[in-house]
């Protein structure tokens, strides 16, 4: 039997969050996260723009400290000192990062910092003054020191005006991306949606699958679903009843829920943007509900559907006695951002373990819970 993990029940009682037949989302902050696909030339270009910027401020600072040592008669000496700056830096750092790696546990963070600041440095300038000496004509102390401490600000400071420009280029890429998708031409669904079902889960209910099949030539870039009068991103796997499977995409959600209203922006075979609003169509009257039951093979386990894959909890048993319930790719590698669903069949990567029983979880939205539907693998 799979029990939600610790902390999962305490959505329950949280204010700012609201669902749509998933586990709660944030639904009034409508960020742009999650493995959504999206056009990032906007950024791309800002950051390049930043970038360039970056190179030519460098290159106009070590052409007005050549000049200074120039006029000092020491400009050879200050090219042969700047080119072994690289070197020297890397012995540095690996004079800090050594020890710090032979070092484990909470102390190693605080090892790598002292190293870095005490014998990172001592390393640095030691070695900075020792090549100085060395050149012809040699430079002194300070003229050597002060070469090595512009090589490190050369470094550090675009670093820190990246990370503090990071905020901004982030919010004008969104704004872009923005203006992009308002330029999109409001066109029908080039989608079919090729498999639509009725499920039963057990302490879930009644659930509605769908398919939607891509054209050929046709790219995904952002799909929305309206909540609250606005239109958020339907994407983000951490709560979503969408999940994507190259540029398919399977829906799975509560028949209990109000059918969604969906926006998918996209790019046909040419290139051109469209943009495409429509509700989600109740399932077929006619259509009777079956049972969603996994078929268990010898390492895991498939459903008959897609299923987004952070719904989805499995449960390991070691011979040992030992039990593990985690989520189903927790410790393995994620699959490419255009793969948010459930792997079919889903294979256990542990060959010392066996998946004992599998959940799927989502938000009950009328009774203010998580139902868990659990499936135990057969007594052999």
């Amino acid at each position: 039997m799979i029990f939600p993990p610790l902390g999962l029940t305490a959505y329950s009682v949280l204010p700012r969050v609201c669902s749509f037949g998933a586990i709660p989302v944030d639904c009034r902050s409508g960020l742009d996260q999650g493995d959504e696909v999206i056009d990032m030339s906007a950024g791309y270009v800002i950051w390049s723009v930043l970038a360039l910027g970056a190179l030519l401020l460098v290159a106009l600072a070590l052409r007005a400290e050549r000049c200074r040592f120039a006029a000092r008669g020491k400009a050879s000496a200050w090219l042969q000192l700047r080119l072994t700056s690289l070197p020297i830096g890397l012995i540095a750092a690996a004079a800090v990062w050594l020890p710090a790696r032979a070092i484990h546990g909470p102390e190693a963070l605080a090892a790598f910092y002292l190293l870095m600041f005490s014998l990172g440095l001592l390393v640095y300038f030691g070695l900075h003054w020792l090549a100085g000496r060395m050149a012809t004509p040699s430079l002194s102390a300070g003229e050597s020191a002060a070469i090595g401490g512009s090589g490190l600000l050369m470094v550090i400071l675009p670093a820190l005006l990246a990370s503090m420009a990071s905020p901004w280029v982030h919010q004008l890429d969104l704004g872009a991306q923005h203006m992009q998708r308002g330029l999109a031409a409001e066109s029908p669904l080039a989608y079919r949606i090729a498999d639509r079902r009725r499920l039963l889960l057990p302490d879930i209910g009644e659930v509605l699958t769908e398919h939607w099949q891509a054209p050929p030539g046709v790219k995904v870039e952002r799909i929305e679903w309206e909540r609250g009068g606005q239109y958020l991103l339907a994407t983000d796997s951490t709560g979503s009843i969408l999940c994507r499977d190259g540029e398919d995409f399977h829906v799975f959600r509560l028949a209990a829920d109000p059918a969604p209203r969906w926006r998918m922006y996209w790019r046909d075979a040419e290139g051109s943007p469209h943009r495409s609003d429509w509700t989600a169509g109740p399932a077929e009257a006619t259509t009777q509900a079956s049972l969603l039951t996994p078929m268990w093979t010898q390492d895991g386990f498939a459903f008959p559907v897609r299923i987004p894959r952070d719904l989805v909890i499995v449960e390991r048993r070691w011979a040992s006695g030992k039990v593990l319930q985690s989520g189903a790719l927790d410790g393995q590698a994620l699959p490419t951002p255009t793969d948010t669903c459930l792997p079919k069949p889903y294979r256990n990567r542990d060959v010392e373990s066996v998946t004992t029983s599998v959940g799927i979880r989502m938000w009950l939205v009328g009774a203010q819970r998580i139902g868990i539907a659990s499936f135990s693998r057969p007594a052999e």
